[in-house]
């Protein structure tokens, strides 16, 4: 006989499993068609247009081929004009800003319609981001149970980050969805092993490869988490591990199956490091095929190369109104604690809390939330630009699977608790909606709320090109006489009817232009940072007394000056 109360938390969670990945969806969709193109999807997209109408890989080689190839799919079927060839291509002398001409020329050609040829590449990035979404869940499901599921969903479904960033065409929700599953085949491969599942492992390592270049720190902790499993198998600690498959060609008279189950751990080590090889060998041939049968095979090397030559140890980097050359160890820290809404940083203390004093899960399954979520927490925070939170992403689907524990623990065991875990998700939501539809600017209570933004961080956190379409709405329903505009982006702003008298933030004088102004976000930080430098808390320091008249998008701020020197 069937357990009603059961039946009724089964088909909740079915429901809940269905609804929550349709609304990861639906919520983009309808926010990406008034957003404009923003900085990396002007090379990224028009780049991945190339490779799939030439077989060149030429165009935008600091970033593997597979997202843009990806995303580039759905233009194949839209009235597009070529404008390189195979031929003329393979004679262009590339120079860094080649590409990004080229971009905004195809983007924005005459015989083409932008917004429409950006919609359509934005899909499959999106649907990327649903998957990612439906493993989340899954994962979750497998740990912690059913309303693990829903939490983990939830918290996906409604991160501002994830929305904003899913429906773009750039690599960091890509790059986390091929990450987290390959980690997922992983785990089930060496909780059952089979030639299948280490083929699978290997394939999805090769696309996570093909998505960013920081995919290359998966190959150690693949080695890293295999020769783990395979050094506590001893002690009994797991049930299965790579011990039962065969791996290698038993005519030769080896079996790595034989191996693992010595009780002699260097030969168990031996096996597990050749399992790991075999995986990175299928990663590699699959690599092979996202550059589409390159003649160099160093090509994907050189890729990493040159992002490592386009770093520049100089650039100021900004945080919290200060500039500085190089930037901060810190920064992903802070930019990850006031970007992320206060209940879900609540819910991670209470799960980390959980982890070290409450029942965890089995130690491998612990392993390979705790140690892929660190790495890739510290890696950029050593490595990486200091460039917006968008750089975490990978991160989130761990925080996300290792955090749902609390739903069980609440549900199961401190059933009075089901009221506070309903409050902290009510203000969750609340949070996702009242920055609708402008999610990428999106700041907590910590900031001081999304309009404070520009007084923490600048770039992709605040404004990342994405509001030129709310601009012109705004234009066309408040004309002014004239204006200054200080855009930050790769976009044509003219595209949308924006003509303003053009600025930047190195411009920013006081006594301040006369007139509107409208400035990016992004422009706004920087300039608080410069005016900071130069008067401090004075009445020079113009931005930073100034209200502005309306704030467009959550990325423009409209500044009315009466008094002032014009240029």
């Amino acid at each position: 006989m069937i357990n009603s109360e059961s039946f009724g938390l089964s088909s909740i969670g079915s429901a809940v499993r269905i609804t929550l990945p349709i609304i990861t969806f639906l919520v983009p969709v309808l926010i990406m068609k008034d957003k404009s193109a923003t900085y990396d999807e002007v090379a990224h997209l028009p780049a991945g247009y190339t490779y799939l109408t030439t077989g060149i890989i030429k165009l935008n080689q600091k970033h593997p081929p597979l997202i843009k190839e990806i995303c580039a799919f759905p233009l194949l079927f839209l009235d597009i004009k070529p404008l390189l060839d195979k031929k003329t291509l393979q004679g262009i002398n590339i120079d860094p800003a080649y590409e990004w001409n080229y971009g905004r020329n195809f983007l924005y050609h005459e015989d083409h319609d932008a917004d429409r040829v950006l919609f359509w590449g934005r899909v499959p990035a999106l649907l990327l981001s649903v998957g990612l979404a439906v493993l989340v869940g899954a994962w979750s499901k497998r740990l912690w149970g059913e309303p693990a599921s829903f939490l983990a969903l939830f918290l996906y479904a409604f991160d501002p980050t994830i929305t904003a960033h899913a429906q773009l065409v750039t690599t960091d929700v890509g790059f986390a969805f091929f990450a987290t599953l390959f980690l997922f085949l992983l785990r089930r491969y060496l909780e059952s092993p089979s030639r299948k599942g280490l083929i699978l492992s290997g394939l999805f390592l090769g696309l996570a490869l093909g998505t960013k270049f920081s995919a290359v720190v998966l190959i150690p902790m693949l080695v890293f988490l295999v020769i783990l499993a395979a050094w506590k198998q001893e002690c009994g600690a797991i049930r299965h591990t790579v011990v039962n498959a065969g791996l290698v060609s038993r005519s030769r008279g080896v079996n790595l199956t034989n191996l693992l189950r010595q009780h002699s751990r260097p030969k168990r080590m031996i096996a597990a490091l050749a399992a790991s090889a075999l995986m990175i060998l299928v990663a590699l041939s699959v690599l092979w095929l996202i550059y589409i049968f390159p003649t160099d095979p160093f090509i994907y090397f050189k890729g990493l190369k040159a992002v490592n030559k386009d770093h520049d140890p100089n650039f100021l980097y900004y945080l919290m109104g200060e500039l500085k050359p190089g930037g901060w160890r810190t920064y992903f820290l802070i930019a990850w604690l006031v970007k992320t809404p206060i209940p879900s940083l609540l819910l991670l203390a209470a799960a980390t809390l959980l982890f070290f004093w409450g029942n965890r899960a089995f130690w491998l399954d612990e392993a390979f939330l705790v140690i892929p979520g660190i790495s890739f927490f510290i890696g950029y925070s050593l490595a990486a630009d200091n460039m917006g939170v968008r750089y975490l992403i990978p991160c989130f689907p761990f925080i996300f699977i290792f955090t749902a524990r609390v739903a069980g623990e609440f549900f199961v065991k401190k059933r009075s608790m089901v009221t506070a875990l309903a409050i902290l998700l009510g203000w969750y939501f609340i949070e996702f909606v009242t920055i609708y539809p402008d999610h990428l600017s999106y700041f907590n209570e910590i900031a001081g709320g999304s309009r404070h933004g520009p007084e923490w961080l600048d770039d992709s956190n605040v404004d990342w090109g994405q509001g030129l379409i709310q601009l012109r709405h705004y234009l066309q329903e408040n004309p002014p006489k004239g204006y200054w505009f200080c855009y930050f982006g790769s976009a044509i702003p003219k595209y949308y009817g924006i003509s303003g008298r053009s600025f930047d933030d190195l411009s920013i004088i006081s006594p301040p232009l006369k007139g509107t102004i409208f400035m990016s976000a992004h422009c706004v930080a920087r300039a608080r940072a410069i005016m900071n430098s130069l008067y401090g808390s004075g009445p020079e320091n113009w931005i930073s007394h100034t209200l502005p008249k309306a704030i467009v998008g959550h990325a423009y701020y409209v500044y009315e000056i009466e008094e002032g020197i014009l240029q």
